[in-house]
């Protein structure tokens, strides 16, 4: 008896189905091979770096990176000095040389000079539209021309008496209570630049304005490198409700934006109220908001100057400013403690070239050739941005015969850079007289310090102040004060450790020292200079 039709049916639609699902995954899986294939073939003409993992990238091996700058570094040994990643297909490119660096952000700097979007610094916390982060265009342009036409080396000598000033008053300070050294040295980083930007003398720590622009800055940089956070790799996230769970960077990200916000307008605000009273002193603040309504200045045809530039104008100075020149002071503390014959052959220079009559001024600076090598190798050892701050390359390039995509973050390892061994070995030793004697054709080795001011057009326009600021102090506190370790109650040294955190700034650990006056002269020098300049 023949079956039913329907069962003959159902039977021929089950091998038909069953047909159909082999043709399909046999469809599917030459899709998936052809696109494997591909993908290698891509990956194989970009730059070499460590095997990435399919859609993931190299997001498992940064997870479980907790110093990136050193395993960059490492990977140097494997992979060569240029190395590319690929974090969900967001591509990263690492230099670890000082000449991939300069070939690419200053050699090319037309297309390598772009900023990628960091989600949680500029859009989450509100640090956007400051010069660091502008991507390019007319803004970035008038912003960097304002600051920079302040901070040239022309413009220095109309910022000395103020730095003297301050230097002096950090002294006197130190002096009086210097278990407090650290302190005094942030505050004189605060004074210096809050005068210059906002007419505002800082007395104290304490000072609001010191205190609010603190945890500004600390909450923005200790949370990790710019463009490295979860929420910049999968920008989604930012739209993340602050009451799920697992937002502990959204909670983050908007009690930091609260206090960016109150780094911008508290002191652009101050500064109105005096200039409507008739009290304000002259300072960039009062000078921008007068050529905002006087609608004057240098600037490309068509261009003016709004509120917002003001306020992102200053507030970077003062945000920038204080945080790497603070966290440099401190390790210069911290070398010449753990280094007590670089500090005596820097004091013996000064006592030889000054002597002991009167403090040091400007225009000592060229006299004291061996202070000038142990400031430059604290930048070189203390680096105190190790990754820069990320480039991002506009349009697909071709370097050394590799593929670098357009739209890729760039990474200019500046600690690696200033720990290269074949240019300074034993990077780890503090040695300043590595700097002394060296041949024209190694002078690079001068040059490759400035690695940890950036490159390019995004060199930071405030070097050569911040560079004045740092010499005319410890100058100063080394010509008056003798420095060294700490005792406990048993009268044994206290170790000092070079512990730092933070990411993208690196600061140190507070550490004890023992630090005073060398002598009744130098105690009398500093309060007679105090009494002159105030």
């Amino acid at each position: 008896m023949a079956p039913p039709l329907s069962e003959l049916f159902r039977a021929t639609l089950s091998v038909s189905c069953s047909k159909t699902i082999v043709i399909a995954s046999l469809i599917l899986g030459l899709i998936c091979v052809g696109s494997y294939l591909r993908w290698k073939r891509r990956i194989a003409s970009y730059p070499p770096g460590p095997p990435p993992d399919p859609i993931l990238g190299n997001a498992r091996q940064l997870v479980k990176i907790d110093n990136q700058e050193r395993a960059f570094a490492g990977w140097e040994r494997t992979y060569g000095d240029i190395n590319y990643l690929s974090v969900f297909n967001k591509s990263i490119l690492v230099l670890n040389s000082f000449s991939a660096a300069r070939d690419l952000l200053e050699k090319r700097s037309a297309i390598y000079s772009s900023r990628p979007t960091l989600v949680m610094l500029c859009e989450m916390m509100g640090w956007g539209d400051i010069l660091v982060h502008l991507q390019g265009g007319p803004k970035f342009r008038k912003h960097r021309k304002i600051i920079q036409d302040r901070f040239s080396l022309r413009a220095l000598e109309k910022y000395a008496a103020l730095q003297r000033q301050e230097a002096y008053k950090t002294l006197l300070d130190i002096g009086n209570s210097p278990d407090d050294v650290l302190m005094h040295l942030k505050r004189f980083v605060c004074g210096v630049i809050l005068n210059i930007t906002y007419g505002h003398k800082v007395e104290s720590i304490t000072d609001p304005l010191v205190v609010n622009g603190d945890k500004a800055t600390s909450n923005s940089v200790n949370i990790g490198g710019p463009g490295s956070l979860l929420v910049d790799l999968i920008p989604i996230l930012k739209y993340w409700p602050a009451w799920m769970p697992f937002s502990d960077f959204k909670r983050h990200a908007l009690y930091t934006r609260a206090l960016v916000d109150d780094l911008m307008n508290t002191p652009y605000n101050w500064v109105k109220s005096r200039m409507a009273a008739g009290t304000a002193a002259q300072c960039i603040a009062v000078e921008l908001l007068e050529t905002m309504n006087n609608q004057t200045g240098p600037y490309r045809e068509g261009e003016t100057i709004d509120e917002d530039d003001v306020k992102r104008i200053a507030g970077v100075l003062y945000g920038a400013a204080t945080d790497t020149t603070g966290s440099t002071l401190a390790t210069f503390l911290l070398c010449m403690i753990r280094n007590p014959g670089v500090f005596k052959k820097a004091q013996e220079e000064i006592d030889r070239v000054i002597g002991n009559d009167r403090l040091i001024d400007y225009d000592d600076k060229d006299s004291l050739p061996y202070f000038a090598a142990v400031l430059r190798e604290v930048l070189r050892w203390g680096c105190p941005v190790p990754l820069g701050v990320p480039h991002r390359l506009v349009e697909e390039d071709n370097y050394r015969g590799y593929v670098v995509p357009g739209g890729t973050t760039i990474l200019a390892n500046a600690w690696a850079m200033t720990r290269n061994r074949a240019m300074y070995p034993s990077p780890d030793t503090f040695d300043p007289e590595r700097f002394f004697g060296l041949e024209k054709m190694e002078s690079e080795a001068c040059q490759q310090v400035e690695a940890v001011f950036g490159f390019g057009r995004r060199i930071c326009p405030g070097r050569f102040f911040a560079e004045s600021n740092i010499w005319v102090l410890m100058t100063n506190l080394i010509a008056t004060m003798d420095v060294g370790k700490a005792v406990d109650e048993k009268g044994r040294e206290i170790d000092v450790t070079a512990e730092y955190v933070g990411s993208f700034v690196r600061h140190l650990k507070p550490f004890k020292c023992r630090v005073g006056y060398r002598s009744e002269k130098a105690r009398v020098l500093v309060e007679q200079a105090n009494l002159l300049h105030n």
